[in-house]
């Protein structure tokens, strides 16, 4: 094999190992912004929910305050009515006290309101809590996790790009700078050839060119998408068998019917 060639073949592996694991060291920490978003909003709605149960709480001391102040109307209008001297007057303060029971009965739904949103609200918060608790630990693991994982990737990296510095420095820069205009463009620069068809582009080559890549000595770029091509013969279908040979290896046929009626004539 050529060995611009084949260095490109070890080139192009390099290139989509680094590709891979720089595609990767940038996901982690994509990773674990999307779950401390996920953290973020939780912190958020543990934080409303605090915030509604501390609101429904002072409601109800306010309500509870304005039954009071109610409460001790009615008992001053109830002293007052004892010393009234008209029909009048009475009918005033009998008035004013069943607006007081009235403004009382209001404020009690309103804190029995109250309690069943507190109640809910507490179930919230408990939720939220629970939550909270799981996913910290979550994304206390998942940065361990991509930490370890970096490094990892990081190492793997080092070493792919020592390797493909190695092997540009073995090949003609023609060769190579068609290889990195075609990578830049198409995401690979070289590519396989299997029944006269480029397996990158699916364009079948002209007879000649077929012939040429299948020698493996030429850098042969392919018409279509420009990549440099290859051909790898144990990639290769094997050829039908040809019809020749297919039918000796038939059944020999099977006895017909005339046969047997002829033979029992013989015996006659």
């Amino acid at each position: 094999m050529n060995a611009d060639l084949e260095r490109l073949k070890e080139l192009q592996e390099a290139d989509q190992q680094i590709a891979r694991l720089n595609e990767e060291i940038a996901a982690l920490p994509r990773r674990v912004a999307a779950i401390e978003s996920k953290l973020a909003s939780t912190k958020l709605q543990l934080e409303k929910a605090k915030a509604g149960l501390t609101a429904t709480q002072t409601e109800r001391r306010r309500l509870e305050g304005q039954i009071q102040s109610a409460q001790q109307k009615i008992s001053k209008y109830r002293d007052q009515s004892l010393a009234v001297k008209t029909n009048e007057q009475y009918k005033a303060l009998l008035q004013e006290i069943q607006f007081a029971e009235a403004e009382i009965r209001g404020h009690e739904d309103k804190i029995l309101e109250g309690m069943l949103a507190g109640e809910t609200q507490e179930k919230q918060i408990k939720a939220a809590e629970a939550e909270l608790k799981s996913e910290t630990a979550e994304i206390e693991k998942e940065k361990a996790d991509a930490r370890t994982r970096t490094a990892e990737d990081e190492k793997q990296l080092a070493e792919w790009n020592g390797k493909r510095d190695g092997l540009r420095k073995g090949i003609s820069a023609d060769v190579l700078r068609h290889y990195d205009r075609v990578l830049k463009q198409r995401g690979s620069g070289i590519a396989e050839v299997r029944e006269q068809i480029c397996q990158a582009c699916n364009v079948m080559l002209r007879p000649q060119t077929y012939n040429d890549v299948r020698g493996n000595e030429q850098i042969i770029a392919c018409d279509s998408c420009g990549r440099i091509l290859y051909y790898d013969p144990a990639n290769e279908p094997p050829k039908p068998e040809p019809e020749e040979r297919r039918s000796r290896r038939r059944p020999s046929a099977e006895v017909t019917e005339e046969e047997p009626a002829a033979e029992s004539a013989a015996q006659q």
